[in-house]
């Protein structure tokens, strides 16, 4: 039987208000056919593989859930974005007062879908139908990668445990299995290749698969790679040897996402266009438009859209704002903007893979090439990404700098400039600079994916961000330290006591926002 983890879930949302919104119930209509019926046209697989594409995030653009699963939380973490609305009278995310209400949302959605449609879909398909396990496989880890990244420790390998149990695995642990999973899954997908196996389903053109990758079977693998590669270079603090090894495996074969020709997005309305436009709760990141601005980067206008004056103007995490920054003077601020009107939510760019291989580089993996041309051809790749003409001149820019941060409606959230790099490669720097270059441009090619973004500022230090202007953590997390995680769920301590306590004790510190990941050593290897 499923473990009371799925219980758990089904509680936390609704406690959370109904996390469901307008997805199908897991129990659906499918339930009405015999297993043969269902399995003639694989429509035991479909269902759910739509549902686990679906369910990475809360995609209900009028579900405020969404919102808290990780526009209010990572999107800010990550510099990216910032808040014009006073949630809780200022005391929330933004400012450090670390919201349990909203900090669940990641795992209620996970353990509530995600591995719940994964631990059936194993059921269906183990030893029966590869491929649609090792789909499976390559979904499961995209999911729970992010939520391990939110939280450090989480229940993962003892997941329906017939005993009913729900353990917590360390953070290492699920890595490990990650890693594991995603070659098991490529080992799989590359035996069907080989034997002439292009897709998934028979029809080439079934629209089951809601991705860019449309079900064809090279393009997951790809992806699968690329993202063994992101958790490679993840780890590559805390086991340098581990994380070489797992990066170039990573990158035979088939090896990596390296065109745009193959980027996964999965298609459908991004709900940060709602968040940012009609609900007024979400702008641009001064982090991040000072850094644009500085570098005159055009993607700016892609990203966002232009405040009233011409200029692209954000709003300082941790800023005390009212109704001023929301409403009245709200068009001196800067909105998302086209980037997430395009009915395409990014899951995986090419961009990425070039930034991981020059950091790879760096690091002496075996990548097939030079820090710098990996490093300059993934700003190119970004550039061609998003439609914004040649990258050369901006490639070979060595004096602009990140702007200073000024706030048109407060003088007392102004601050200096502390992303002093230039973009231009200097083959003489030490590997630190290299590396907050390589970082930099990663994290602006990589908007708006903060959930990855805040990932990689935790790991590497870069680029240097702005502290919040307020920390209202009560001491959780430290005066002049940026936040390390989210609680578990506040839940987990009266439903699963012995997990919460196992957690708490894998993790290695309190159960706050100022302890580090496993991953997160606050130390550069080379």
């Amino acid at each position: 039987m499923k473990n009371k983890l799925l219980m758990l879930g089904t509680v936390l949302a609704f406690s959370l208000g109904s996390c469901t919104g307008d997805f199908e119930d897991i129990n659906n209509s499918d339930s009405n056919f015999s297993n043969t019926q269902l399995e003639q046209d694989f429509n035991h697989v479909k269902a759910p593989i739509k549902k686990m594409e679906r369910g990475m995030y809360i995609l209900v653009a009028d579900d405020w859930q969404g919102d808290i699963q990780f526009n209010l939380s990572a999107d800010i973490f990550s510099g990216y974005m910032a808040t014009p609305h006073d949630f809780a009278g200022n005391n929330n995310n933004s400012t450090y007062a670390l919201s349990d209400g909203w900090n669940q949302a990641e795992w209620v959605q996970k353990y509530q879908n995600e591995m719940v449609y994964a631990y059936n879909l194993e059921k269906a398909t183990k030893g029966k139908y590869p491929q649609f396990y090792a789909w499976s496989l390559i979904l499961k880890v995209y999911a729970m990668h992010k939520t391990t990244d939110y939280y450090g420790p989480i229940v993962y390998s003892g997941f329906g445990n017939p005993d009913g149990t729900t353990p917590y695995d360390s953070q290492e642990a699920v890595y490990n299995q990650f890693f594991a999973e995603l070659k098991t899954a490529t080992d799989i997908l590359n035996a069907k290749v080989a034997s002439g196996t292009k897709t998934f389903f028979p029809d080439a053109a079934d629209p089951t698969d809601g991705t860019t990758a449309k079900g064809d079977i090279v393009k997951w693998i790809k992806f699968a790679n690329s993202l063994r590669l992101r958790l490679a270079m993840r780890i590559s603090n805390v086991n340098p040897a581990k994380a070489k090894i797992e990066g170039e495996e990573a990158l035979k074969g088939y090896g990596v996402i390296t065109s745009n020709d193959d980027n996964v997005f999965y298609l459908a309305d991004h709900p940060v266009a709602t968040y940012s436009g009609p609900w007024a709760d979400i702008v641009a990141g001064g982090a991040l438009t000072t850094i644009m601005n500085g570098y005159n980067d055009p993607r700016r206008a892609t990203f966002f859209e232009a405040a009233k004056n011409g200029t692209y103007q954000g709003i300082r995490m941790g800023s005390l704002v009212n109704d001023d920054y929301r409403f009245a003077k709200a068009d001196q601020f800067s909105i998302v903007g086209k980037i997430v009107r395009q009915n395409m939510i990014p899951w995986f760019c090419a961009a990425e893979s070039h930034f991981l291989k020059a950091e790879g580089a760096l690091k002496g993996w075996n990548v097939g090439g030079t820090a710098q041309s990996f490093y300059e051809s993934g700003i190119a790749t970004s550039f061609a990404q998003l439609n914004a003409g040649s990258a050369s001149t901006y490639i070979n820019d060595d004096t602009s700098m990140p702007d200073d941060f000024s706030d048109p409606l407060n003088a007392g959230n102004n601050i200096t400039a502390k992303n002093l790099v230039s973009v231009k490669w200097s083959e003489g720097a030490g590997n630190e600079v290299k590396l907050q270059k390589i970082i930099t441009q990663k994290w602006i090619a990589g908007f708006p994916d903060g959930q990855e973004a805040w990932a990689e500022t935790r790991r590497t230090g870069y680029p240097k961000l702005f502290l919040p202007v307020n920390n209202f953590s009560a001491g959780k997390i430290e005066a002049g330290a940026f936040v390390k995680r989210v609680n578990f769920p506040v839940n987990e301590k009266t439903s699963n006591p012995a997990g919460y306590a196992q957690g708490v004790k894998l993790l290695g510190d309190d159960d706050d926002g100022g302890s580090r990941l496993w991953w997160d050593t606050g130390v550069n290897k080379f």
